[in-house]
């Protein structure tokens, strides 16, 4: 495969979160390529754009609000397994792939083919008989390496992905600890990247139901290159080929420094070890949020606790407008970015709301809403 040669990709990203998400891409190609940005479009819940390959991997590991990175290796029509066969069969598979058989997933809708077991096997079979042309080369020594693939059919219009990723994007590699609610990091970034419009440059963060301190460490670390973790395409045939690209030291940041409060003792201790290599810029402490009563920041990520895993000793929408009381009247800030079910938005009360994402978090609809206390 040629580095000039431009390819189709796709970044999933949670649905309400795609024009966030866009130009957090838009952002962050044009601080490490320094480059136009490829034209993009965008769907509920995808983004598709072309681009040279060699552009597109090595800024993978800077993305935070996507949860996965396909490069699409096919696109036509088949409306019967043996079409669906005959197509896969002649991709050329060894440039792709590598290590274990790859891991197939489908997903088809509004198409004649609709058994997804036997679309698995059809595809199965092809890969095969394509290796036996182009053997699959090995992984790495010490190395596991089994590729993901999706399979998506609408309207008998298939779509071949392969994963970049391997493991979702939002599986950071540096935070060990977590918590009965955890928040997905990926949700997070997006949250913290849109409150950051609201705050001041070199501005701290105050995030006084820190929880393990997710909010906390996407703050702090979404400008930064993730080496935590492996990606799948950098043992891929395709890229490793290509001219090593020197890494990028980004300057900026959506927050300078951090107030990490919670309740809990084990959350506390949580929160320092997945801190720790942050060095001076967090401050932790053991602390209700409503004895807080000053902060350095004048901006707040709040995530109250909810769902069925979480006793309130309130109801939530009383407890929500309790939050806020204190924050305006007590702690003080001009803005804070709330998340909480969706069902007690229309509940608030003599506040202005600068923003507001309906989302889906860990299976419970939330909306994510940004206030404007001054």
């Amino acid at each position: 495969m040629s580095e000039e040669r431009d390819m189709k990709f796709s970044l999933t990203v949670s649905p309400g979160l795609e024009e966030t998400a866009h130009q957090e891409f838009c952002e962050k190609w044009k601080l490490i390529l320094n480059s136009d940005v490829p034209e993009a479009e965008i769907k509920k819940g995808k983004i598709f754009l072309e681009a040279k390959v060699s552009n597109i991997c090595p800024l993978i590991p800077y993305l935070k609000i996507p949860s996965n990175a396909y490069l699409i290796i096919a696109e036509f029509k088949a409306k019967d397994r043996p079409k669906l066969f005959n197509k896969i069969s002649k991709i050329e598979w060894h440039k792709f792939l590598r290590g274990d058989f790859p891991l197939i997933k489908v997903s088809t809708k509004k198409s004649k083919l609709i058994h997804t077991r036997g679309i698995e096997e059809s595809a199965t079979s092809a890969i095969e008989e394509a290796f036996k042309k182009h053997p699959l080369k090995s992984a790495p020594k010490n190395k596991t390496l089994r590729n993901k693939i999706h399979i998506d059919i609408y309207d008998d219009q298939v779509r071949i992905e392969l994963s970049l990723t391997g493991d979702r994007m939002d599986k950071r590699g540096y935070k060990l600890n977590t918590d009965l609610a955890p928040l997905r990091e990926s949700l997070a970034a997006a949250l913290i990247y849109r409150l950051s419009k609201y705050s001041s440059k070199g501005e701290t963060l105050l995030d006084p139901m820190s929880g393990t301190g997710t909010f906390s460490l996407e703050a702090l670390n979404f400008y930064s290159y993730n080496d935590s973790r492996d990606f799948d395409y950098q043992y891929a045939p395709y890229f490793i080929k290509l001219p090593l690209m020197k890494r990028v030291k980004i300057g900026s940041e959506l927050f300078s420094r951090v107030e990490c409060y919670d309740l809990s003792p084990k959350a506390i201790a949580a929160i320092r070890d997945n801190l720790k290599n942050i060095g001076d810029k967090a401050l932790i402490e053991q602390c209700d949020y409503f004895n807080i009563q000053s902060a350095k920041s004048k901006v707040a990520i709040i995530n109250p606790p909810y769902g069925k895993r979480i006793k309130l000793k309130h109801e939530l929408d009383e407890f929500v407008q309790q939050i806020i009381t204190h924050a305006k009247e007590s702690i003080d800030l001009d803005f804070v970015g709330l998340i909480f079910p969706s069902w007690a938005f229309h509940k608030l009360k003599d506040v202005k709301v600068m923003e507001k994402t309906f989302l889906s978090n860990g299976g419970i609809e939330v909306v994510f809403t940004i206030l404007d206390l001054r």
